[in-house]
């Protein structure tokens, strides 16, 4: 007898984590799988953590999250944006970004409602609207793997209930500019539509991109949740810290679910980022951070651009670049990823992963290797290819 809910039948297992399981163990690999970065958490903040350890931060906090925590995210995103977040009503703290977004699409989406993503997406949007009884509406990317608004316009039903936005973009490394964006959050706003807007890799953007936070669009405030992720900022993925802006009108309802889900987010984390985030040290290692990742975006990039068959878009922001293989001996996503992982022993993500247009694209991090690790990527790429 079978135990297992119907809704669990739909969930694919993330095929990420079993590339990552794959890889363990096998001599010599090198995995651009999982989006983790490499570099480690800045000093200040983890003894800011044995601080708060230390000094018994270590029971239950406010649901919504420590106080001087709030108020610190409020403060960055009035220094950064020009919006104002009440610290009381308008910032909620969760266990890592991927919380925020179930919870939010918990609260608010219902059994046939549709909500819209981008061809490709990050692969767990996919699988948290299956979960709430939504359905899945991919929407189209142009040939800059930016959403197809004219084609978008046409995906808008009377069951549409809410947009899902990432930029910059898992996988692709997209960044939209504010143009397009407003002219996403105007679609909106005709249509009455929630939008959730994850934004976990705003300060990871290259070159002379800006990053544009969708929640200081007009029309977007009072329809907006922004999901953020001290995870890529701090370079902390392991402490699953995240965090959101919305209205307080949005937010009421999704503190509600949240405190039956975990009840709060971790004490101690949330004192030690409360400390850090805002100073000097920590702008300082946001800068240092992305200046490391652009470097190593450039060998990569470069890196496969020169090989026979691989087309790959510079990425303007996030840890990935999202090659097409389309003209190489191995012109399928999953054969591709498969036969270079046999062949050379280097682990690329399916294109497929992330959306049914991704038959011809694979994912490769340059957030887990450092750069004389992606230049041996490349060097073994070539020996295939």
């Amino acid at each position: 007898m079978s135990f297992v809910s119907e809704k669990m039948k739909i969930v694919k297992p993330s095929g990420i984590r079993e590339l990552f399981s794959k890889a363990q163990g096998v001599k010599n690999v090198i995995s651009l799988g999982i989006g983790t970065p490499d570099i480690k958490a800045p000093i200040e903040l983890k003894e800011a953590l044995r601080q708060a350890v230390s000094n018994d931060h270590n029971s239950y906090s406010q649901t919504s999250g420590e106080e001087g925590l709030r108020e610190a995210i409020a403060t960055k995103y009035k220094q950064d944006y020009g919006v104002d977040y009440s610290s009381s009503d308008g910032v909620i703290v969760t266990c890592g970004g991927c919380e925020l977004i179930y919870i939010a699409l918990q609260t608010y989406i219902n059994q046939g409602d549709e909500v819209l993503l981008q061809n490709p997406s990050f692969l767990t949007y996919l699988r948290q609207i299956s979960l709430t009884g939504g359905k899945p509406i991919w929407m189209p990317s142009d040939e800059n793997l930016e959403i197809d608004i004219e084609k978008m316009k046409n995906l808008i039903t009377d069951k549409s209930k809410a947009i899902i936005l990432n930029f910059p973009s898992n996988p692709t490394g997209t960044v939209m500019k504010k143009e397009k964006l407003q002219a996403i959050v105007d679609l909106a706003v005709d249509h009455n539509l929630l939008i959730i807007s994850d934004e976990v890799y705003e300060y990871i953007v290259f070159d002379d991109h800006k990053h544009v936070h969708v929640g200081s669009l007009n029309g977007a405030y009072e329809r907006t949740i922004t999901v953020n992720s001290f995870s890529k900022t701090f370079c902390i993925p392991g402490w699953r810290m995240g965090y959101g802006v919305s209205s307080p009108e949005l937010l009421k309802h999704i503190l509600v679910y949240h405190s039956f889900v975990v009840a709060n987010a971790t004490t101690p984390t949330q004192v030690a980022l409360a400390q850090y985030m805002n100073t000097p040290e920590s702008k300082n290692f946001i800068e240092k951070t992305r200046m490391e990742f652009q470097k190593r975006r450039n060998i990569l990039a470069e890196g496969l651009n020169s090989l026979a068959g691989i087309n790959c878009l510079k990425p303007e922001g996030s840890l990935y670049c999202y090659p097409n293989i389309s003209e190489t001996k191995y012109p399928n996503d999953i054969d591709f990823s498969q036969k270079i992982f046999e062949e050379t022993q280097v682990v690329l993500v399916p294109g497929t992963e992330f959306g049914p247009s991704g038959t011809t694209n694979v994912r490769a991090s340059f957030g887990s290797a450092d750069k004389s690790t992606l230049k041996e990527v490349v060097d073994r790429l070539s020996k295939v290819l």
